[in-house]
């Protein structure tokens, strides 16, 4: 019997090209759409996802402390430093109106304890855990995940496209 070979699917053709990632650093904050994927590598930081479904629109925010010391608003470029100026933020750049909150699906995770080792231990992930809940809670937005606190750093990752998110513990810091 013969043997026929036949061409794979897609020999010499390019394969589609992977999707922007854009990384979140600490204290910034990015807004995405299309197939853009925004991701922050976490330890103590938290990191806080918007995804408006309707308007196909993601941000996501690297905060590293909780609250700002000031009544004033954040300069600007600093606006995701502090959880209490990131959130406020978040929503102006996607555009969102107090009637529109009700459509907003908020994800969190980080808040680790990475200083458990030190004479006094630092309660950071602690106090951005607590201002998290309590201007999410302000504001009356509603958190559909959250992978927060423990001893672990964690990835969180919002897919654009899909309009999807993952948060998962990447070890020991």
């Amino acid at each position: 019997m013969p043997i026929i070979v036949l061409p794979a699917p897609f020999a010499g053709a390019v394969p589609p090209p992977a999707p922007p990632v854009r990384h979140v650093w600490a204290g910034a904050l990015a807004v995405g759409c299309g197939n853009t994927v925004l991701t922050a590598l976490l330890g103590s930081c938290v990191g806080i996802g918007i995804i408006w479904r309707r308007k196909k629109r993601c941000v996501l925010a690297h905060c590293l402390l909780a609250d700002a010391p000031y009544d004033n608003p954040a300069e600007p470029g600093a606006e995701a430093r502090y959880v209490s100026d990131a959130i406020p933020a978040m929503l102006r750049s996607l555009g969102a109106r107090e009637e529109d909150y009700r459509e907003l699906e908020v994800v969190a995770a980080g808040g680790a304890s990475l200083f458990t080792g030190v004479p006094f231990p630092l309660k950071v992930g602690e106090r951005n855990i607590a201002a998290l809940e309590r201007t999410v809670r302000a504001l009356g937005l509603r958190v559909v995940h959250q992978l927060l606190g423990g001893s672990e750093g964690c990835r969180i990752t919002l897919n654009c496209a899909s309009l999807t998110y993952d948060t998962r513990h990447i070890g020991t810091v």
